[in-house]
């Protein structure tokens, strides 16, 4: 009696379903929960996209995430899963919080994860996905309380990149335009060896000559606050470093013989705040009290710094629903068109933002510049950044909206369907170059036909489903 009641008791246990192949897949990449979730709209519209996934040591996703987790605990004293959940509270402007403003890849790893047709062929793939966190992997080498603690793995990588894609990336050889690295770091930083692939770095200049990267923004973490004011009463906000560069002493300046002249301020308030990164407290301002500021103003300076990315600043702005005026020292004569802005399918920039070039700055001067910019405008632009632009470029971790993973998924559904085919048979020619030079074999060619009509490859590696 006993015997068959506990064999009774176990059945349920013994019989329970084994994982999923999908759930199997993010538990060898991925502490499991909690996990930032992907909304319905992205379920639907990523179950188009055919992903095959690399499956990398624990070193290059899972073992980052723990780490920082433990030293945001051990740091701030939060209780949350810092990379994973939007329960944390905002630490300011701290060095921990600045850090993982370059985290960006750990909300898009785990939403593709969950939402792509993951493919076990590589010949039915349309994205090839190295799951590397190098954004959050950079953070460990800069101190404040970091370390590197995969150093073999990170070595591996970046030392000598052809051994690691023979061993780790058998079809990098190949399809070298259809892997996508997840790096949300300006892109004058990216490596040059990834140059003919998908890199989602955070701008501003595009690292292809295909142009097939993948801009996306910064991690902010958004303070606390009440409802917006109902009237911007401010005309034009900044704090920066006037130190990074000479056109940000150039717009300090600027500011500064405005806010003193009674003329220039009675058309509108203007606020400066310059900060001094020589002290430890740099702010003046706390981050709740900056967006404050922000949602009280018309127009947001956001001026380049000490590399080419849009800085966290661009993104606060937005959040704070204020028109970003974007003076860019690294692409100066570049054109709306040729900025590699995040998320263009999605978000069409110049009825979001000014781009003040370096020269007319000094020869029109800022104020002149968005003054002359019409009351109708300033009320559409501010329009859209409310309705598109915000939503497009912040992370829902709880799933219930489209979010800024929403257009990072459009645009890698938009390169699937245009650039990437026509690069294919272009890298049918130059894939047996790379091969050769990387010491293996390309492998064969896509095929045409039915359907995708892709000629199969033999396997090299373990499946993933």
């Amino acid at each position: 009696m006993r015997a068959s009641l506990l064999a009774a008791l176990l059945t349920p246990i013994l019989a329970s379903p084994p994982p999923s192949a999908r759930e199997a897949l993010l538990a060898a990449l991925l502490p499991a929960d909690p996990r930032p979730l992907a909304c319905t709209r992205d379920h639907t519209r990523g179950a188009k996209l055919r992903l095959f996934v690399y499956r990398l040591p624990w070193a290059y996703s899972g073992q980052i995430v723990e780490y920082v987790e433990a030293r945001a605990r051990a740091l701030l004293g939060v209780k949350c899963a810092y990379l994973r959940e939007d329960s944390c509270p905002n630490t300011g402007f701290s060095h921990l919080e600045n850090l993982r403003s370059h985290c960006t890849d750990v909300p898009l790893l785990y939403k593709l994860l969950q939402t792509a047709a993951l493919v076990d062929d590589a010949a039915d793939a349309d994205v090839f996905l190295v799951p590397f966190l190098m954004g959050c992997n950079a953070m460990l080498g800069w101190g404040h309380g970091m370390q590197r603690v995969n150093a073999a793995a990170h070595h591996a990588f970046f030392g000598d990149f052809a051994r690691f894609a023979r061993e780790h990336l058998p079809f990098f050889a190949r399809y070298p335009h259809r892997h996508l690295f997840l790096f949300p770091l300006d892109s004058m930083f990216a490596p040059k060896w990834l140059k003919h692939s998908m890199i989602a770095h955070t701008g501003a200049g595009y690292t292809s000559s295909a142009a097939i990267d993948v801009p996306v923004p910064y991690l902010v973490s958004l303070p606390q606050l009440r409802s917006a004011p109902a009237d911007r009463d401010n005309f034009v906000f900044l704090m920066a470093s006037p130190s990074r560069n000479p056109v940000r002493a150039e717009v300090a300046r600027q500011l500064r013989e405005a806010a003193a002249s009674r003329a220039a301020a009675a058309r509108g308030g203007i606020e400066l705040y310059e900060t001094d990164p020589r002290k430890e407290n740099a702010m003046p301002l706390s981050a709740r009290e900056t967006m404050r500021r922000m949602r009280r103003s018309v127009f947001c300076v956001a001026p380049t710094g000490d590399s080419d990315g849009f800085t966290q600043r661009f993104y606060y702005i937005l959040a704070a629903g204020c028109i970003p005026v974007r003076v860019d020292t690294y692409y100066s004569d570049f054109s709306f068109g040729r900025v590699a802005w995040p998320f263009k399918q999605t978000i069409e920039w110049r009825r979001a933002a000014l781009l003040v070039p370096p020269p007319r700055l000094r020869r029109d001067g800022l104020l002149p510049i968005l003054r002359n910019v019409s009351s109708a405008r300033v009320r559409s632009m501010q329009k859209y950044i409310a309705s598109v632009v915000r939503p497009s470029v912040l992370f829902d971790y709880r799933g219930t909206a489209p979010d800024a993973y929403s257009a990072f998924l459009d645009e890698l559904l938009h390169l699937a369907k245009t650039k990437l085919p026509r690069l294919d048979a272009v890298q049918r020619g130059e894939g047996d170059r790379i091969a050769g030079k990387l010491g293996g074999r390309g492998g064969k060619g896509r095929g045409k036909g039915k359907g995708r009509g892709r000629m199969r490859h033999q396997q090299a590696t373990t499946p993933v489903q």
